[in-house]
């Protein structure tokens, strides 16, 4: 068969912009600039500023030089900030992140919902470094040179960016960094390990190893050694289970409004301590809760809110789609000598008229709260809508679905009546957000 020559489109090589002024943040927290052939968004920065950039891609660009600065930017005090893909807007004074991350809900609500609420609140803040409870560390391990790297990914990158310390880890957490750099090495399994998890739990931190099999003895006694040292627990997490690698480590609780919750070191936990709480008592307190209430709480967890209500009175349906997650929700329950009706089900699927989910006739919900996942709630917004709960606590870290399910509710006789940013997230972009809807 004949070979017919095709030449390769020819490459154009990409030139720098200079002197670009930046117009906005987008809701990623990149710098908004207007070129000639489109928006470019640049990470690093600031509205106001004029800078020189390196298109990168279709859409996105490259700070290269920073000609005149805004007020508003600071020196990321983070000694990695260059590198690592984790916090984002160090560069930003905390104010600014916070006014700007409350601009970004008000514009996704209008966009998908044409809506605005009634009443902002200030802010929900807590301690703006040394917060983050939980923390997942890459690793990876070189068998020709026997060096571990470990540490946190770069930005849109594979590559390990190694940290000796991280400014937004809880101080228990951040001590653990050097002494596992110098320990895991030692050990066989490091050429199976597949991450390092640390989380600050009652009674003490835990180290979560991610390995394919169960440790030898020589390995087994060195982390019980580091164990005993640093006052830690360590679990061992393989396909099929996760467990402490000393028995009498298996207790562990978080702490929530007025409660300590029994949990596993792999369930969903709130990043923040301190304004988990804040959240769950504003939660608490404008769902109002009477003794008389039924309320039906979506995504419910191991009990972060349930057994706050459950406390107040009210009688509380909590359904989750973890089942390890919900029998420890009910253990939870028990421990507190509190009625709930603890049940697994997948919220996007099709409600079954019967059981826990009811009809708004025979099983009528006078609140619902909602806490789901950055993909929001697109199917059970719909189910809580038909009920017409008199009152929806809506708590979302994803303001793009939140306000799509928000249209839902708009759509079905509900005002949005309050809205407050929780800044659960400090120095990078995501957001936390809490909003209240009653029906007209």
């Amino acid at each position: 068969m004949a070979q017919i020559y095709k030449p390769q489109p020819r490459q154009v090589k990409a030139e720098a912009l200079k002197q670009q002024l930046v117009v906005g943040l987008d809701h990623q927290g990149r710098g908004v600039v207007r070129t000639p052939k489109g928006a470019r968004f640049v990470g690093g920065a600031l509205p106001g500023e004029v800078i020189s950039l390196m298109p990168r891609g279709k859409y996105e660009a490259e700070l290269i030089d920073i000609t005149e600065a805004s007020s508003e930017r600071v020196m990321p005090p983070c000694a990695y900030y260059a590198s690592c893909g984790g916090c984002d807007l160090q560069h930003l004074e905390l104010h600014a992140q916070r006014r700007h991350k409350q601009q970004v809900v008000e514009q996704m609500l209008q966009k998908f919902a044409q809506l605005s609420p009634e009443q902002w609140l200030e802010p929900l803040t807590d301690n703006a470094w040394n917060y983050r409870r939980r923390a997942r560390l890459a690793v990876h391990y070189d068998r020709k040179r026997q060096q571990l790297k470990l540490g946190f990914r770069a930005a849109k990158s594979k590559q390990i960016v190694a940290i000796n310390d991280c400014l937004t880890l809880t101080k228990s957490l951040n001590d653990l960094l050097k002494p596992l750099r110098t320990l895991l090495p030692k050990l066989s399994l490091v050429r199976q390990l597949g991450h390092v998890e640390l989380i600050d739990l009652n009674p003490k931190p835990i180290v979560l190893l991610r390995v394919e099999t169960a440790p030898v003895e020589a390995d087994t006694q060195a982390l019980q050694l580091f164990a005993e040292q640093y006052s830690v627990a360590i679990w061992l997490a393989t396909e099929h289970s996760v467990k402490p690698l000393n028995a009498h480590d298996a207790t562990v609780s978080y702490q929530t409004l007025g409660a300590a919750l029994h949990c596993k070191p792999n369930d969903f936990l709130q990043t923040h301590q301190q304004l988990s709480e804040k959240m769950v008592a504003q939660a608490l307190s404008w769902l109002a809760i009477e003794p008389q209430d039924t309320i039906l709480e979506l995504y419910a967890g191991s009990g972060n809110f349930t057994i706050p209500m459950a406390l107040q009175g009210a009688q509380v349906t909590a359904v989750e789609g973890v089942h390890s997650m919900v029998e420890q929700l009910a253990e939870n329950a028990t421990r507190y000598a509190v009625k709930v009706n603890a049940v697994c089900a997948n919220l996007e699927q099709p409600w079954p008229q019967q059981g826990w989910a009811g009809s708004k006739l025979d099983q009528p919900f006078t609140k619902v709260l909602l806490d789901p996942a950055r993909a929001g709630a697109p199917h059970a917004i719909d189910e809580v809508a038909k009920r017409q709960p008199q009152r929806i606590v809506y708590v979302s870290c994803a303001p793009d679905t939140l306000a799509r399910d928000a249209n839902v509710l708009k759509q079905n006789g509900y005002q949005l009546k309050r809205a407050q940013v929780i800044d659960m997230f400090p120095q990078t972009h995501h957001i936390e957000v809490i909003t209240l809807f009653e029906r007209e």
